[in-house]
């Protein structure tokens, strides 16, 4: 049995990255036009982040609801052109419960690619602090991943400022990710990142960096979501939660792999849906084959700033 008919027919079951549940995705229109911008409404359930924030357009209300600083740049700004992806994603999205990998043309390959957009976009984010990033890192992350991130972006920014001039080497992503498991709406994946010019959550605080190690062995939790910028249905892969353990090289990952598999075999003994998938997806076999459906972005061509 494929991977895509063992998860489609997967069920129920809380893990540790669980989905939260979302609103049934819009009737796809106007697939053929581009995206429709569709306001969502406010609720009390998701107040501004920035009660200072003055947006111009509907557009722009939206997105101050999830991001801490705002900006009118965020009433044009778009991810393709702010984050140097050919891939139009919603630059917000939540997971959702409506829909499964197996909507995806090829969801192992849309896992791996989710893992490299996050390291890629949140590293970029961290070595060179812009509002606009807060796009960036909305593209690759939900959940607490998001919370956490713009958080620690938003801190950056109000002790040193944007930087007007970004390094050609700002960003970085691992070249391969392996699957250790998944199942109807989400999975767990491992890579081994370098850990460069990242901030994180140290005891309450902050740290500028990550501690000891040449590398950053990673564990990611993608959730199944959907955007909510438009009425074109948009689902992708996002990462919900990461956690990470600094290594003296890459030699590691496959001992950290095994590590995660069993975690995921004590989760489908405990009665939750797990299939083991154990599939390493590299840079190359992404880029080198060609999708007539999905996602179609080459890691290779993501810029480092994109183009504004």
């Amino acid at each position: 049995m494929t991977l895509v008919a063992i998860i489609a027919t997967a069920c129920g079951g809380d893990s540790p990255a669980s989905a939260v549940e979302s609103p049934a995705p819009p009737a796809a229109t106007g697939l053929d036009s581009g995206p429709v911008v569709e306001v969502a409404s406010a609720t009390a359930t998701l107040p501004p982040l920035d009660p200072s924030a003055d947006p111009r357009t509907p557009l722009g209300e939206l997105r101050a609801r999830y991001l801490p600083v705002w900006t009118s740049e965020f009433d044009w700004a778009f991810p393709p052109e702010v984050c140097g992806s050919d891939w139009p994603l919603d630059a917000i999205a939540e997971p959702t419960s409506a829909a499964g990998a197996a909507v995806l043309e090829d969801p192992v390959v849309a896992m791996a690619l989710s893992v490299m957009r996050y390291e890629h976009l949140v590293s970029r984010s961290m070595a060179e602090p812009d509002v606009l990033e807060q796009l960036c890192v909305a593209v690759a992350t939900v959940g607490s991943a998001r919370a956490e991130t713009l958080d620690i972006l938003a801190s950056r920014l109000l002790r040193i400022g944007p930087t007007p001039d970004p390094a050609p080497d700002a960003s970085s992503y691992p070249d391969e990710v392996t699957i250790v498991a998944a199942g109807l709406t989400r999975a767990v994946a491992v890579a081994c990142a370098i850990p460069g010019p990242r901030a994180g959550l140290v005891d309450g605080g902050l740290s500028e960096a990550d501690p000891g190690g040449s590398r950053r062995l990673g564990a990611y939790f993608l959730v199944v979501s959907r955007g909510v910028e438009d009425s074109v249905v948009d689902i992708s892969f996002r990462v919900s939660e990461m956690t990470a353990a600094p290594a003296d090289g890459c030699a590691e990952l496959e001992a950290w792999a095994d590590r995660w598999s069993q975690r995921a075999r004590e989760w489908a003994d405990a009665g939750d849906i797990w299939t083991v998938v154990d599939r390493t997806v590299t840079v190359e076999e992404i880029c080198d084959v060609p999708r007539a459906d999905g996602p179609s972005d080459c890691p290779l061509d993501w810029s480092p700033r994109g183009d504004r």
